[in-house]
């Protein structure tokens, strides 16, 4: 009789334990609330870049730049998010989402204020490159804490929310830049200062978020997380689950979390992961950049007003990522979105442009289309690492994917000079066809899976 007792009640554990599984949680205001914070950083990524785009061209005259320090600003960045990336991404790991989620924030603040008070334009390069460390850092910090808290079935929305979120920031950049162009010689300090604004704003509503219970776990801490579920979730959880991920209990120094990637098999996820972004990335950053001067070499007349245009084209291409990712799936998005993107960019080679139009609506394909699949820049790293080691995995694809948008970025001036503009987007085709090859042989189908069985699919 005891042992029948016994069975029921271990058969009734597995049962709760299976209800109440974090994957498989019921979506509360809690986790839309979570999503709605974790938006906030991409938002001020965004915008952070965005007004850069708006302001070179009054910073040119201003500071005596060259083409040399244009591309330098531009990119600095860039280089700032290679080194956020790969440094904060394994620190993320050690110390923990909460208190990295707050910190890059200030930092946002702080740095985008200093940027008014610039005088030489190394001052600028200084700082830009210190906001894009700040950027570099958010990025694994907002994506781990993002999927390590919201049930599988909004998983990918979510992480594609993320980058909706980037791509809303980078539009209302081009509308704040516009609004701030009648302040006189100084629009430009007042358009890079006001960066600071959206990052206060967050910070208040990121002091309340919880740490991540799977991180816990993974650190040992098992009763701490149960915790957190139950205060926030009001459910209870198996220990089982909140450790399945974790192929350790404790995590490494930064360089031994990245050797971990290697030693335990995920050295595959981290080429495709890197491969992808770089080839969204190398081609759109550097458009994005000098998509105005762009425009104006192929004919178009109101090129801020186009480019805004196109901006918000784009956004509405993220949404349609959003929408569709849990849908069709993350490959077929991933690849479809590469293929049309080379059709974009093939077209604005070959075809004898002679309206305004076909040109900015070939621009806002491009866009559009690049839009739809840079939400998996979010999804796929995400899923494909387990916890002790997610942040860590986002850092590496982020870091390597700013060599490719850094690069392009600084070296499309010169290249423009030199091959001119279909000359420099025919250079644009041959990387995103390797981003279509790649994806076609490495993309796996994650979209029905949890977080454990995800990581260990790659």
């Amino acid at each position: 009789m005891s042992l029948s007792n016994a069975s029921q009640s271990n058969a009734s554990q597995e049962s709760t334990a299976r209800v109440h599984s974090l994957d498989e949680a019921p979506v509360t205001g809690f986790h839309r609330r979570m999503v709605a914070v974790a938006m906030g950083g991409p938002f001020c990524d965004g915008y952070l870049l965005g007004i850069m785009g708006v302001a070179l061209s009054l910073i040119t005259p201003a500071l005596s730049l060259n083409t040399m320090w244009e591309g330098l600003i531009a990119a600095s960045v860039l280089v700032g998010v290679f080194i956020g990336g790969a440094v904060f991404g394994p620190i993320t790991d050690r110390v923990g989402r909460h208190l990295m989620y707050v910190l890059n924030l200030i930092t946002f603040v702080v740095f985008s204020a200093l940027q008014f008070f610039v005088t030489e334009a190394w001052q600028l390069l200084v700082l830009r490159l210190l906001i894009g460390i700040a950027i570099g850092a958010d990025y694994p910090i907002a994506s781990a804490l993002t999927t390590e808290l919201v049930p599988r079935k909004i998983r990918g929305p979510a992480l594609s929310g993320l980058v909706l979120a980037w791509w809303a920031g980078y539009g209302v950049s081009f509308w704040a830049g516009w609004l701030l162009m009648g302040t006189g010689d100084d629009a430009w300090r007042w358009m890079l200062a006001s960066g600071a604004v959206p990052a206060v704003i967050f910070i208040f509503f990121r002091a309340g978020v919880p740490e991540s219970p799977r991180w816990l776990a993974s650190r040992g801490r098992v009763e701490e997380a149960k915790a957190v579920v139950r205060r926030h979730l009001h459910q209870e959880v198996s220990t089982e689950e909140l450790v399945a991920e974790s192929g350790s209990k404790r995590g490494g120094s930064g360089l031994g979390n990245l050797a971990e990637i290697f030693r335990r098999g995920y050295a595959i996820p981290a080429l495709f992961c890197s491969v992808f972004w770089i080839c969204q990335v190398a081609p759109a950053f550097a458009v994005r950049s000098f998509q105005p001067q762009m425009l104006e070499s192929f004919g178009v007349g109101s090129t801020f007003g186009a480019s805004a245009l196109i901006t918000t084209i784009a956004v509405a291409g993220t949404a349609v990522g959003l929408l569709v990712v849990n849908r069709i799936g993350r490959r077929p998005l991933l690849v479809g979105s590469f293929a049309c993107i080379n059709i974009c960019l093939i077209a604005l080679i070959v075809l004898p442009l002679h309206y305004a139009f076909l040109v900015v609506a070939l621009f806002a394909g491009f866009q559009f289309f690049e839009a739809a699949g840079s939400g998996l820049q979010f999804v796929y790293p995400s899923e494909l690492f387990p916890t002790d080691l997610r942040a860590t995995g986002v850092g590496v694809a982020t870091a390597m994917s700013r060599v490719g948008s850094a690069s392009s970025t600084f070296l499309l001036p010169m290249l423009t000079a030199d091959f001119g503009v279909r000359g420099t987007l025919a250079m644009g085709v041959g990387i995103t066809l390797i981003g279509l090859v790649a994806s076609i042989v490495l993309a796996p189908e994650t979209k029905d899976l949890g977080l454990a069985e995800a990581s260990r699919r790659a």
